[in-house]
């Protein structure tokens, strides 16, 4: 399992840190996008290798998947949340090719009829039983009525297909929300705009899930303890820790370069050392959550 990789922390009008696997890249200055979201951060995709592994199913019938979502226009499918044992079961919501946000439930799929390349929306999929409704931005945008159940096993993803490796979002995440619960358009009007702190206790009833995504989700630094406390306060995993450090503590030390592939096997060269745990190193960090 490949965990969270290349996530983005801003603020204001810079680029604060970019992080890599927990650990810290380089400071950039970037312009923000246009829409300003409630939080102070976000988790970037690659589109390639990037995800997040949950540890539960989310498998509830009566629910609402929400999440902050940026996108570029690649012409690729992009995946935001996926519950689905199979193709055709349980609850999926996602970018289209064009941008267009998606929302499933048992193959049952709804497209909205916006598109949003290049700029922050706030996507929801909701079904109180009867009515699955997509909304867009705080506002209903298609709904259908429908009679299903969900019954899934498998635990969800955030970032790309659960049960393969395919359609990998690229763009970024913040405030991936779960309830076991049809959100009302008030609440579904009123969260958007919210951290998870500011969420009220009538808002939070059912809350399954909140992934903010934000800074103080993402802890950098070049240890496994910072990668433990990352996967901990996700309720993630941390697989095989013991063999990270053990190659880590052989590496020579970093200042400018950080365990970087390419990069970070010129620097160990340069020093004198060998780059013979790397690849151990780095097998375990694709394991990581």
């Amino acid at each position: 399992m490949l965990g969270l990789l290349n996530t983005v922390l801003s603020k204001g009008n810079t680029l604060l840190t970019y992080v890599k696997d927990g650990l810290v890249m380089a400071n950039r200055f970037l312009t923000p996008p246009k829409l300003t979201f409630p939080v102070d951060a976000s988790a970037e995709f690659n589109g390639t290798s990037d995800f997040i592994q949950l540890n539960e199913s989310f498998s509830h019938t009566n629910h609402t998947i929400a999440a902050w979502v940026y996108t570029a226009d690649t012409g690729n499918s992009k995946f935001i949340f996926d519950n689905r044992d199979a193709s055709s079961d349980g609850v999926l919501l996602y970018m289209r090719y064009s941008e267009a946000p998606i929302y499933a439930c048992n193959g049952t799929s709804m497209v909205a009829t916006t598109t949003h390349p290049n700029e922050w929306v706030f996507v929801t999929g909701t079904y109180d039983g009867s009515t699955m409704r997509l909304y867009i931005n705080g506002s209903e945008n298609i709904s259908t009525s429908v009679s299903l159940t969900i019954n899934t096993s498998s635990d969800s993803t955030i970032g790309k297909q659960n049960y393969s490796d395919a359609e990998w979002f690229n763009g970024n995440l913040a405030n991936v929300a779960i309830w076991n619960r049809a959100l009302s358009s008030d609440e579904i009007n009123s969260v958007m705009w919210k951290t998870y702190e500011q969420v009220s206790t009538t808002e939070s009833n059912g809350l399954q899930a909140w992934y903010k995504l934000s800074a103080d989700e993402v802890i950098s630094g070049d240890s496994t303890a910072t990668l433990t406390a990352y996967a901990n306060a996700n309720a993630l995993t941390f697989e095989a820790p013991a063999c990270v450090q053990t190659a880590l503590n052989g590496l020579p030390d970093i200042t400018d370069a950080r365990l970087y592939s390419a990069n970070y096997d010129i620097r160990v060269k340069a020093d004198g050392g060998t780059v013979e745990s790397l690849s151990c190193v780095e097998t375990e960090l694709n394991a990581i959550l």
